[in-house]
């Protein structure tokens, strides 16, 4: 109890026992009453005393139990994200033929055919990577096949260690697919980290169809269905 809840309780008491010291005085109860009313009293105050007491406790309790979970998902956190693999490309080969490119261009018949695109993935993370997948989906028409792009399906790779790379060289196995609405040109590596959860990295590019050009664009990760920079450190 604070110390001004137990000024007011002490005034309290004072309060009642000149109350029944008055009474008692004029006659109105005799002291086997007095002493009832007393009694009274002081389990009721003994029982609010208690009640405030283990409502103190119990609050305090739910507090330590949040902080105790708050800390222990920290933890948790802590240790998925020092396990984290995170794969980044780096294309090597911006083109196949003979023309100035900008810094962060890549040559648009590259990403239509795949040849000559190659790249090497490196883990710039703090975990292995596990389970790899790598592949490339144009979503540029091919003029032999209009509607249709190419499809580089995944190829898969050992597991890339800390500050590892893996080169890849999209020249043959390959398939033809319809464009649909919404379809980007795309690099994509599947991966695992050691507690098995899934992680994407995601390489799109920015297509320029009237003037027959292309960029890098946006690089992003997802794991477990959920983009980086969300709440995804969470072992679902």
């Amino acid at each position: 109890m604070t110390k001004t809840e137990i000024i007011k309780l002490f005034v309290a008491v004072i309060i009642f026992a000149v109350v029944i010291a008055v009474v008692a005085v004029l006659g109105r109860i005799d002291t086997a009453q007095t002493i009832q009313l007393i009694i009274t009293f002081v389990l009721v105050l003994v029982t609010v005393a208690y009640v405030k007491r283990t409502a103190e406790i119990a609050g305090a309790t739910k507090e330590q139990a949040k902080a105790s979970v708050k800390m222990a998902k920290q933890m948790e956190e802590q240790r998925y994200s020092e396990c984290l693999p995170l794969l980044v490309p780096d294309i090597t080969r911006r083109s196949i033929v003979s023309q100035k490119l900008e810094s962060n261009e890549v040559d648009y018949g590259t990403l239509q055919t795949g040849v000559g695109l190659e790249v090497i993935w490196h883990n710039l993370g703090k975990g292995v990577a596990i389970n790899t997948r790598l592949s490339f989906r144009s979503s540029l028409p091919l003029d032999s096949h209009p509607g249709e792009a190419l499809f580089f399906p995944p190829r898969e790779s050992q597991a890339l260690g800390v500050g590892g790379q893996k080169e890849i060289a999209f020249r043959d196995t390959w398939e033809l697919y319809d464009i649909q609405e919404g379809h980007r040109t795309k690099l994509k590596a599947e991966y695992q980290d050691i507690y098995k959860r899934n992680i994407t990295t995601i390489q799109e590019f920015r297509i320029d169809e009237e003037n027959k050009r292309a960029f890098v664009g946006e690089l992003y990760f997802i794991i477990n269905d959920r983009r980086l920079g969300q709440e995804v450190t969470h072992h679902d």
